[in-house]
Formats: structure tokens, sequence, C-alpha cells
């Protein structure tokens, strides 16, 4: 490491309201940046929204550590980035004081009631609200409550995905689009109201069509895009077919070359853009407490610009 690199990573400025003093620091592998100098509770300067964009669309996905902020002031940070999504199902009782822009993430019960999303079980690969004709943009994840160890959020480089792509897998997939199942969650469970009868004829599934190949409409370039990992069809071919096409595209997509991974620290917000990546989180320790606040901007049709007249669209 350069001794100018050093010394950045040594020298914390304070979070500012001015782009002029925002630091970016690659992580060094296929995705991940670090942003410094950005107070997101703050009302934020046009000139300091624009420079956490842009390191989003170069790297993918950044992270703010040593943040102190409300529910209110996430929401409002994430409303920078676009109009946000209301979670008005949820797998636990939601508090009447959240926001409903806000989900909770958690592992931890109180009197034997579940107090956020996902508990402690493994959310595999996946990219989020992609069941929608609208899918989110951006994922923004605040850590108030962060184990020692444990818990941390994997991420692979869809630019990368495809680019190395070998070209017969190429040819099966241009121009094709793909099922984003609605009726299941992150951990693979069957979400409510649907049942295992909704999802019985793989092919007619519940869910968002999207293009198996978008074009990222900010960067310009081409990104494998499925929803999770072990889920979805793609048309037209067989079921079967499907299957075996799937299980080829996880395990190229998943390869350890394409991933970075985020050690959390109580005050991170770590924003990733689901328009260029996968992400995984490992099962947690139930006895060890973590919970996070969620929020997601509400993206555009995908589309890709090999077939213009390829859009994503609802059933």
């Amino acid at each position: 490491m350069s001794a100018m690199a050093a010394v950045q990573r040594d020298a914390r400025p304070s979070p500012s309201n001015t782009s002029s003093l925002i630091q970016v620091l690659p992580s060094g592998g296929a995705c991940g940046a670090e942003v410094r100098g950005v107070d997101a509770s703050k009302t934020l300067a046009p000139q300091v929204i624009k420079a956490v964009r842009d390191a989003l669309v170069e790297h993918s996905v950044v992270y703010l550590r040593d943040q102190d902020i409300t529910d209110e002031q996430l929401v409002a940070f994430g409303r920078n980035f676009g109009d946000l999504h209301a979670y008005q199902v949820t797998e636990y009782e939601k508090p009447a004081h959240l926001p409903p822009e806000v989900e909770m993430v958690s592992n931890i019960y109180i009197d034997g009631k579940q107090q956020g999303a996902l508990g402690a079980g493994e959310a595999r690969w996946h990219t989020d609200m992609s069941m929608f004709e609208f899918p989110s943009s951006f994922t923004f994840l605040f850590g108030e409550i962060v184990p020692e160890s444990g818990g941390n959020t994997r991420f692979s480089s869809m630019y990368r995905a495809w680019d190395t792509l070998p070209d017969d897998l190429k040819r099966k997939v241009r121009g094709t689009y793909s099922i984003h199942d609605v009726a299941f969650m992150a951990d693979g469970r069957v979400r409510p109201p649907y049942t295992a009868e909704d999802v019985k004829d793989r092919t007619q599934s519940p869910g968002g069509r999207h293009p198996v190949v978008r074009t990222h409409p900010e960067s310009g370039r081409e990104a494998l895009y499925l929803g999770r990992i072990g889920f979805g069809y793609i048309f037209p071919y067989s079921v079967e077919e499907s299957d075996t096409l799937l299980a080829q595209l996880w395990a190229h997509m998943t390869k350890p070359e394409f991933i970075w991974e985020h050690v959390w620290r109580k005050g991170d917000i770590l924003i990733w853009d689901n328009r260029a990546l996968s992400h995984a989180r490992d099962a947690l320790d139930p006895t060890r407490p973590r919970q996070m606040h969620r929020i997601t901007a509400k993206g555009e049709r995908p589309f890709w610009l090999g077939n213009p007249r390829l859009k994503s669209h609802a059933y």
C-alpha cells in the first residue's frame, strides 16, 4: 500500500456537507468501497449525494462507518436516491413506531415474538425486491446491533460474472427472461399468504419476469440478473433444461473471485446496487444479537439494450 493510501486510511475527516472532504477507498476486490466524510443523519448538499451515488455506480456497494441515525433520518437519506418501498406485509409483527419504509432484520426474540425478518437463518444468494415489475435499485442497511463476529454480508459482481461467462452459456441466455418468484423469502420459506400450491407449476409462478442479462441504466454495462438461488425459471426452456441452466449460472456467478465480503461494525450503513450484484448472508449464532434497519429504493423496469423490446413485466 502506498504512503498516500496509508494516510487516507488513517485520517478520518469529520463528516461534512461538502464533497471536497469525501474520500472513496476501494476494497481492492471485485466490488466494494468505503466512503468517508458523509454524515447520513444530516441534510446533504446535491454534490455530496452525487459523490455517494457515483461511488455506488462505480463500486456497486459502499459503506459508511460510525453513523448515528434514527429511522426517520435513514428514510430521509434514502430518499436522496429515489422513492422508497413501503413494507406492508412482513413475516413478523412490525412495531407501530417504525416508518412504513423501514424493515427490521433481526435474530432477536422478545417474549417469543420475532423482532425482524430472517431471524438467525441463512439468507442464500439473491437480489432484493426483484419479484416486482420495478425492482429495487439500491438497498440501505443500518447496523444497530452487531455481534463481535458472524453475520457478514457477501456480494458477488454480476458485471464480472457476465463478462467471464463462457460463450456457450452466453448464447443460451441472451434474449431470455426469467421468473423472479414472489412466493419465496430470502431464506427459502414460502412467503405468506402464498402456499406451495401457488408455485406447483414453475413456469407460471407469481412474480416479476426480467431479462436474464440486463443493461445497467447508469453505467451502461451488462450484468447477469437472477432472483434467488434455488428458485426461478428461464423461458423458453423446459423446467429440466431451465434447472440445469440456472445451476450452471449460479455456480459461475458465485465464484470466489467475484465476491467481496463486508465485515460489520455497529453504526455501519451499507448501500448496494441490486442492478449489479447478488448478495448472501450465512446463518447466525442465535445467542449473538444482530439487528439491522433496512430500506430499499425503487428502481426502473429492467431492460437489455441487446433487444430493447425485451422488458420486464409482472405476472
